[in-house]
């Protein structure tokens, strides 16, 4: 390798290093891969279950990124059945196929924790075996990097995203939004609803029904077993470009990206369903309440989470086990009747 070929290889090192999340690194990493490398394409999957869901892919034709602030990210590619990924991932060693006469398929694994993750996939027209160092180098700063970025994104206990990568993603949102349409971030309320191009943003907040009171019965433990599960309900539940968060004690964050309102609702409602039918170890039947909101680009992060937590405080303050939205509470005054002039005996967390 000549010295101007090193002084790329750094310069692409060094943008790698200065990602601070996963997608803006996965990014990152299959762009300087396609120009440092002889390949037709190169695509980055994830592990979904026996399946493997399509990242981000590179090809001369342009880039497709799988995020919120992606133009594509509204067309998520199916996951796909592959047998050399499987079998990559079964023996953790890179494979090759033929895709044609011309072209082969490598297949790297990628491992978390001693576990398979994902799978790197290059195609070829020409023979990469002299490149499979410097492949393995970059797979080895990724694999290195992202233990560093999951532990920062990430609530130890449960395993979702943290506060504080929700406060990034809610603010990379808003700024997508102003990208996409600058003309939303001063459209008033009832233009917006006219404006809106069928594909939006909500944000519900999710709070356990007396998770005091489980505590205090149950010990401390088994509290945390309930939002262990709690959290595992959620990963089962919801579709792979939802974003899931810890907010905080027994409270959770969920980020849909729906066509409507009433799919929001639908989304939401058979998620509360799920949790109230499953029997939780000890404990029983455990119960949520949720409030939802739309999120507008015109808003400050803080009054959009404000609006949901009156759906929710609502929704807690008559009966628990249910859904509020704050648009449809708000369009006929009952959320502010009873924000008012709330009840001195309800327990709300």
């Amino acid at each position: 390798m000549n010295l101007p070929d090193h002084e790329r290889l750094l310069e692409s090192i060094a943008r790698l290093t200065e990602k601070r999340d996963r997608e803006s690194l996965e990014l990152c990493l299959i762009q300087t891969m396609f120009e440092l490398l002889p390949t037709e394409e190169i695509s980055l999957y994830q592990v979904e279950g026996h399946q493997f869901g399509l990242l981000v892919r590179v090809n001369p034709e342009g880039c497709w990124s799988m995020n919120e602030e992606s133009q594509y990210a509204d067309y998520p590619m199916p996951p796909i059945n592959d047998a050399l990924f499987t079998d990559c991932l079964c023996r953790r060693q890179m494979l090759v196929e033929p895709v044609s006469a011309r072209t082969q398929r490598y297949a790297f694994p990628i491992l978390y924790q001693n576990q398979g993750i994902g799978i790197l996939c290059l195609e070829s027209t020409r023979d990469l075996s002299e490149d499979r160092r410097l492949i393995a180098g970059f797979m080895r700063i990724y694999q290195n990097y992202l233990a560093l970025i999951h532990e920062n994104a990430h609530d130890r206990l449960t395993g979702l995203l943290n506060r504080k990568t929700f406060d990034e993603r809610l603010i990379n949102i808003l700024l997508s939004y102003r990208r996409t349409d600058p003309m939303l971030g001063v459209l008033r309320a009832n233009e917006r609803r006219q404006h809106d191009d069928g594909n939006s943003y909500w944000l519900a907040v999710l709070d356990i029904d007396h998770f005091k009171r489980i505590n205090d019965t149950f010990g401390h433990l088994y509290g945390d077993e309930v939002l262990l599960l709690m959290a595992n309900l959620m990963r089962q539940s919801f579709r792979r470009n939802d974003l899931l968060f810890r907010y905080g004690g027994e409270e959770f964050v969920i980020v849909l990206k729906t066509e409507t309102k009433s799919n929001t609702l639908s989304i939401l409602e058979r998620f509360r369903h799920t949790v109230e039918l499953y029997n939780f170890p000890q404990v029983g039947q455990v119960t949520i309440s949720i409030g939802v909101s739309q999120i507008n680009a015109s808003e400050m992060p803080t009054m959009i989470i404000e609006r949901a937590d009156r759906a929710l405080y609502y929704a807690k303050a008559n009966g628990r086990n249910q859904i509020h939205c704050y648009e449809n509470l708000t369009a006929d005054g009952t959320l502010f009747l009873q924000y008012d002039q709330p009840s001195d005996d309800i327990e709300l967390f």
